[in-house]
């Protein structure tokens, strides 16, 4: 006999325990991860900016899909969190409610794309960039590690892809030969806003899920170093070949100048008073360098 039978009947009045709840402060319906929201946003900015104003080799434009890019992108970010709840939720009616923002938003994603294709077909081309790092994205969350550094690295490296995204709707030939005529200078900012947004997820991690963790700390600070370097040379040889936009190249080199600043010193105060920087502060913290680095591209117009 089970130890339930011994125990007798359940008493009618005892505490029943309380039906289970989603985690407190998240709606599926609007992303909490407010540290993804300058990734999300900033590079799209920054490429419709170039797009609307850089004066391109081509007479041929494509920016009436730029609304239409936008929004998919948008709102296929939010579809893409409620899918990450959806799939780790264990309970029937907890994959139920996240499905509904999972479902509405992928369709609302997909009619966008759609729209955006008919009005430049060529964009279909940047199917072969983003469909690697989606699909490390998402095996990422089925695997359970949502905030794994592959996941992190894929996800940021499809935003900075956006910018690129953005200015081929702009004076450029068609794609895929957009790719053949993209100025030095485009492809440089491309490359330190790729470095900067993906060094800003070995600096996290240093400071709340590695907080304390000194070969990954050290990890941290060499690839700041690197990224440090390859900017430098990478703008060195862009201005040196058309000696144009100096001080947006200066600008860049002083960004992840202070990232590679940024990545000792804070986890270094850090260790000192542990309690002195919460994620909310480690967030506040990058806005000057994000503000920087949004500079540095509209300098490129």
């Amino acid at each position: 006999m089970s130890s339930q039978h011994l125990a007798g009947p359940a008493n009618p009045n005892s505490r029943q325990r309380p039906p289970s709840r989603r985690p407190r402060g998240i709606n599926p319906w609007v992303p909490n991860q407010h540290g993804a929201w300058a990734m999300l946003i900033a590079p799209l900015l920054v490429g419709t900016v170039i797009a609307l104003v850089y004066e391109g080799p081509s007479e041929i434009e494509h920016r009436s899909a730029i609304p239409a890019i936008a929004v998919a992108w948008i709102v296929g970010y939010f579809s893409f969190f409620a899918f990450g709840l959806w799939s780790k939720a264990r309970a029937a009616s907890r994959k139920a409610e996240y499905a509904k923002p999972m479902i509405a938003y992928g369709i609302c994603a997909a009619l966008a794309g759609v729209v955006a294709l008919v009005f430049y077909p060529g964009l279909a081309w940047w199917a072969l960039a983003f469909t690697p790092l989606v699909a490390v994205a998402v095996a990422e969350i089925f695997r359970r590690r949502p905030r794994s550094l592959s996941s992190g690295i894929a996800t940021t490296l499809a935003s900075s892809m956006m910018l690129l995204v953005m200015v081929s709707t702009g004076e450029f030939p068609p794609l895929p030969w957009f790719f053949f005529n993209v100025p030095a200078e485009i492809w440089v900012l491309w490359l330190a806003t790729a470095l900067y947004y993906v060094g800003t997820i070995f600096y996290v991690k240093t400071m709340i899920r590695e907080k304390g963790n000194a070969p990954f700390e050290s990890l941290s600070r060499k690839y700041h170093l690197v990224a440090l370097l390859l900017t430098a040379l990478a703008t060195l040889a862009a201005y040196i070949g058309d000696g144009q936009n100096l001080a947006g190249a200066l600008l860049l080199i002083t960004v992840m100048a202070g990232a590679w600043w940024r990545s000792m010193a804070i986890p270094a105060q850090a260790r000192l008073n542990p309690t002195s920087w919460s994620p909310k502060k480690v967030g506040l913290w990058e806005v000057p360098l994000v503000m920087a680095l949004i500079a540095a591209g509209v300098a490129v117009i």
